[in-house]
């Protein structure tokens, strides 16, 4: 092992592993400007065109079918103004940080846990991959971080997640082979940022390395014990270092020798034609030969450099969980939180959506929870789901009761559903859009009477209040502060 205390530069030490000169080059250069669709709230045919309508040239990222990088002409209006991303029918994502989710192939109706979820890039990657249903636990541990992650959960749609508050080694002791799928997208000295943060470079003595590696296999463990028999855990970080990528891992597998497997992500659900794949396994084949000169066992683990494919750097690891690692501890549930909507007025309330919208927004496998006037939406299979701790948040925001209605629609059920609303709609001219982006309200039909959804394009874009040929603008603060 190289010490990096005798370099003049964090990357010399790899010198063994790859080209220096290229890795420092490639990662003094600004990222490629990188976009995922939200397919709970739009496909991707629909981007491409609106992409094309906005003269943006698209390049796909190779591992993941919803990830495409974005060239403009016209750069004005940063990315992260764009309607669509504040509507949270794309998210701004880096390319590298696709790989994890598309490795972990996560699919509709199992139970999967995002370990290290927030800010939340992954776990709405998870979700739209499920559908939005089966059961996504997202946990983190700092409160600003889960404010952050529930606020990107609800943008994007997402109603078959519980949010968690809990020290990620907990789920191994607590929940032990519960998760069909689990991703531990590790705390690491993120020297694979780079390129997005240079100051990323301070924090990566020898140090700090060691003790992110020491939590990473802490945290790896506990996936593994939290995985069922046959589950799938993948295990990654963005940083470049040795230490916290292969040797994490091979320390793991050491660990359980007969029952794990490591997965060849040639074969773990990405169509490995469009992407050099094998470049990513051999650049980690050869750290682990020079790690190990004497070992016979390799794996392939995929390690991205960032001059490899233009990106940030990456390491990416996938196991199968073949025999049981811990017996299950009994726990005792707890209660949620949130009560369930009674029958009747689950009735009531979707009689007036469907009586004012012409839909109720609610689908028959989804539950209506309240606390106090506030109301959530989640599924059968999320309110059914065991769980051994509080909840820091539950399925998507559904609305609030009023004292002379029934409901006020919420923004985020509004904009995942509203695009199908067939009355109390109203549609923007240019004009109207321009004025309701600045926070003004707008002229509308006198015959349009309180409560109202605005529609943009076809998409739905937020609510109103009309009252006498005119509309009161009810988009959040925060998207006309972002777009004004």
């Amino acid at each position: 092992m190289l010490d990096s205390q005798l370099m003049d530069h964090p990357f010399d030490r790899y010198a063994a592993y790859t080209d220096v000169a290229a890795l420092k080059e490639s990662s003094a250069q600004p990222l490629r400007k990188c976009m995922r669709v939200n397919t709970l709230k739009m496909d991707t045919e629909a981007f491409k065109k609106y992409a094309a309508q906005k003269n943006w040239k698209l390049d796909p990222v190779l591992w993941c079918k919803e990830g495409f990088f974005i060239d403009r002409e016209d750069r004005s209006v940063p990315l992260g103004k764009d309607l669509l991303h504040l509507l949270g029918h794309t998210y701004m994502q880096e390319a590298s940080s696709m790989l994890p989710v598309a490795m972990l192939d996560p699919q509709p109706g199992e139970n999967i846990l995002d370990m290290a979820a927030a800010p939340g890039s992954k776990s709405t990657q998870i979700a739209a991959r499920m559908n939005n249903r089966g059961v996504l636990i997202a946990n983190d541990m700092q409160e600003a971080r889960l404010q952050t992650l529930r606020a990107a959960l609800n943008r994007l749609g997402v109603m078959n997640v519980i949010v968690t508050k809990k020290m990620g080694q907990w789920f191994g002791s607590h929940m032990t082979g519960r998760f069909d799928r689990v991703l531990i997208d590790a705390p690491c000295t993120g020297q694979g940022t780079a390129r997005k943060d240079a100051g990323a470079l301070k924090y990566c003595s020898i140090d700090s390395i060691g003790k992110n590696a020491k939590l990473q296999r802490e945290l790896l463990e506990a996936a593994v014990h939290a995985t069922n028999i046959g589950g799938r855990i993948v295990y990654s970080t963005c940083t470049l270092t040795p230490e916290e990528n292969e040797d994490v891992v091979l320390s793991v597998l050491s660990k359980f020798p007969n029952q794990l497997e490591v997965l060849d992500p040639r074969n773990c659900g990405v169509d490995n034609e469009k992407w050099k794949v094998d470049k990513a396994i051999e650049d980690s084949l050869i750290v682990q030969r020079s790690l190990y000169p004497l070992s016979t066992i390799h794996y392939p683990f995929l390690r991205l450099w960032p001059q490899t494919y233009n990106s940030e750097g990456f390491f990416c690891a996938v196991l199968k969980k073949t025999g049981p690692t811990k017996d299950a501890e009994k726990t005792d549930l707890v209660k949620l939180d949130k009560e369930v909507l009674q029958k009747g007025r689950v009735k009531e309330i979707c009689e007036f959506l469907e009586m004012r919208f012409g839909t109720s927004f609610k689908n028959k496998s989804e539950v209506l929870l309240q606390s106090i006037e506030r109301l959530w939406i989640t599924t059968e299979e999320v309110f059914t789901f065991k769980l051994p701790c509080s909840n820091a948040g539950i399925g998507l925001p559904f609305g609030k009761t009023l004292t002379k209605s029934p409901i006020m629609i919420d923004h985020d059920i509004a904009t995942l559903r509203g695009s199908a609303v067939t009355k109390g709609v109203i549609d923007l001219t240019e004009e109207q859009w321009k004025l309701l982006a600045r926070g003004q309200d707008i002229d509308c039909d006198p015959e349009l009477f309180g409560k109202v959804l605005f529609q943009y394009n076809g998409i739905c874009i937020g609510r109103g209040n009309a009252r006498e040929g005119r509309c009161k603008n009810q988009l959040p603060r925060w998207i006309v502060q972002v777009l004004s």
